[in-house]
């Protein structure tokens, strides 16, 4: 009985079956473990979330070493890289992910961008422009990140028109706005004036007015090419453009008008404009100063202390409003000494603001981008 083929038939089965079922349950395992994320590649974003750079590097390399890494990970620790000053190792990683077969469409973007990008940290901008290019072509995409990489590369080779046409396709797909667009054009008629050619930067700065009407930039710099052609109209009516609409650029349109003003022997005209931006912007501080300052001068000093007086009053913060306005004070008891004080406190107070880039460039106006470093959107004001 017990070698009967019904038994033998069962028992074949059975092991069969447990071979199956052992296969699947082995298989399994695999697949469950390939498709969980690595546990430092896990840690090392976490990291990278808290704002913890260096310990996040640390384990992306150790997900890295393992052999068994996303392909993010190798992009992200390529990325650290070039931050870190060390392009070149950068790019050597970059650059050995683009012959993977297996990368999705938005991984293929990610690693080209991250060549591109190294190739400008290099200094090869014509390199980063081909990547992009060969990018574009793979993908049959117009990525707005490469768009971005492509039109950088193209400002820093002087190709500006066609940096242009990248930023362009940027606008279409809603990347930057018209003060963007219009700010670009601003740098460009910048290299322009830098060059000689002023005629192209009247005209580049026109189509940054028809791009932006309130782009306070380029009413700016337009108004010093009207004033070099002695077209002193039309610069005075950018200047006070310029000085209503951007609260940083009043300062150096204010100083302009004033010099305008003064050489046309129409100072008194500079009351009115002052008068017009604390209507447009009450907690104006530059041109409430401005503004008590030339009552001073004028010996309207009443009108003086109830203007700052009231400015305190609104803005108790003040430092500018309630220095001169305890200077004015003081003036009242003590005329001749206690007027120069009051002088040297204004010409304190009146210093120019400046701006900085996060390169370090310093700039005496605000710009969206930096000559030295070629990045975008980058400046902010600098408090010391």
């Amino acid at each position: 009985m017990g070698n009967s083929p019904a038994i033998q038939f069962l028992a074949g089965a059975l092991g069969a079956l447990l071979v199956l079922v052992g296969a699947w349950f082995v298989r399994s395992r695999r697949e469950r473990r390939s498709e969980r994320t690595p546990e430092p590649y896990a840690e090392g974003l976490r990291l990278l979330i808290d704002g913890r750079p260096d310990e996040a590097f640390a384990r992306l390399q150790q997900a890295v070493l393992a052999g068994n890494a996303p392909t993010d990970a190798y992009v992200r620790i390529g990325r650290m890289l070039r931050e870190r000053g060390d392009a070149a190792r950068a790019l050597q990683i970059h650059r050995s992910l683009t012959v993977k077969a297996d990368l999705t469409r938005q991984e293929r973007i990610d690693v080209f961008a991250n060549v591109a990008e190294d190739h400008a940290a290099l200094g090869h901008p014509e390199r980063a422009l081909q990547t992009v290019d060969l990018a574009m072509r793979r993908t049959a995409l117009r990525d707005p990140v490469l768009l971005g990489i492509g039109m950088r590369a193209c400002h820093a080779m002087g190709r500006l028109e066609e940096a242009y046409e990248y930023l362009k396709e940027i606008h279409k797909s809603g990347g930057v706005g018209d003060r963007e667009m219009a700010l670009y054009l601003v740098s460009v008629a910048e290299k322009d004036m830098a060059k000689g050619r002023t005629r192209d930067a009247r005209k580049t700065l026109a189509r940054a007015l028809r791009q932006d009407d309130e782009c306070a930039s380029a009413m700016l710099v337009l108004g010093g090419l009207e004033e070099q052609a002695g077209d002193t109209e039309s610069a005075g009516r950018h200047w006070r453009g310029a000085a209503r609409l951007s609260p940083d650029l009043a300062p150096t349109a204010l100083r302009n008008l004033e010099r305008l003003f003064y050489q046309r022997g129409t100072f008194n005209e500079i009351e009115g404009v002052y008068r017009e931006l604390l209507e447009s912007r009450p907690g104006d501080e530059n041109a409430a100063i401005a503004l008590a300052s030339f009552y001073r001068k004028q010996g309207r000093t009443d009108e003086a202390v109830a203007l700052l007086e009231e400015y305190a009053h609104a803005n108790p913060d003040s430092v500018a409003g309630t220095v001169l306005l305890t200077a004015i004070y003081a003036v009242r008891g003590d005329e001749d000494e206690l007027d120069r004080l009051v002088d040297r406190g204004i010409r304190f107070i009146d210093r120019p603001a400046h701006f900085k880039c996060t390169c370090g460039f310093e700039s005496d106006v605000m710009r969206w981008h930096c000559p030295e470093c070629n990045r975008f959107d980058s400046f902010a004001r600098n408090s010391n």
